[in-house]
């Protein structure tokens, strides 16, 4: 019996599977608009492709002020108390990690001014505008509050989640499209590309606008790198 047993674990270890990094559709939890049949269309067509089951879908709460924009009180109501709720409810507060806001809900949270976006929100929750640079729009500033400790770290998102974040940390996406057919084929595109290796140039530009050109700095390590793995 325990020879038996013995080569069932050299079998295991010794067999082909793969290794999914990153988490799967069991660490996703998928926003829904009730009111929008394009947000749960999309959805439900999201969780079939990446495998999320049933209980990883929250609805939107008692939300119909379109698409654009909602003040953070009614983020918190309409958004953020149904996730928390079902994520305890649901006991997965400690298995969800990222959150997916399919199409036809508010990309804007704002307060007295402020706007932040629906994803950082849910990041870090809600920041303060600062003053901004000269000449750019106010919501461009950047709160000293913005800063987290998750950024840089290279570590498990799950194990070191940004310190300001008043509640639980999530990383955030909103996959939306002009059209619900373009959003679809954002997915198949996504569900395409896992565990391929594209053979095409990589172009990596320096340009003038110093504001959208910081990380050519890196771009020597990240050529060197590129050849150390042999592509």
């Amino acid at each position: 019996m325990r020879l038996c047993t013995w080569w069932q674990v050299v079998v295991l270890v010794l067999s082909g599977h793969y290794l999914h990094a990153g988490g799967s559709g069991l660490n996703v939890l998928v926003v829904v608009n009730p009111n929008s049949p394009n947000s749960l269309e999309l959805g439900n067509y999201y969780c079939e492709h990446r495998q999320v089951p049933p209980q990883n879908v929250v609805r939107l709460r008692n939300w119909t002020g379109g698409n654009l924009a909602w003040s953070r009180a009614q983020c918190q109501l309409s958004l953020l108390n149904p996730l928390f709720e079902a994520l305890s409810v649901r006991q997965l507060d400690r298995q969800i990690d990222f959150v997916l806001l399919s199409m036809d809900i508010p990309y804007q949270v704002t307060e007295a001014g402020s706007v932040n976006s629906t994803t950082s929100v849910l990041f870090y929750g809600f920041k303060p505008d600062t003053v901004p640079p000269e000449a750019v729009p106010p919501s461009c500033s950047l709160s000293s509050a913005a800063f987290n400790s998750y950024a840089l770290s290279e570590a498990i998102f799950h194990d070191t989640p940004p310190d300001t974040a008043p509640t639980n940390a999530f990383l955030a996406v909103m996959l939306t499209a002009d059209h619900l057919a373009q959003a679809k084929l954002t997915v198949d595109h996504g569900v395409a590309s896992v565990r391929t290796y594209p053979t095409q140039t990589v172009y990596l530009a320096n340009t003038t606008d110093e504001s959208r050109t910081v990380r050519y700095v890196l771009f020597d390590d990240a050529i060197f790198d590129t050849r150390v793995l042999g592509n």
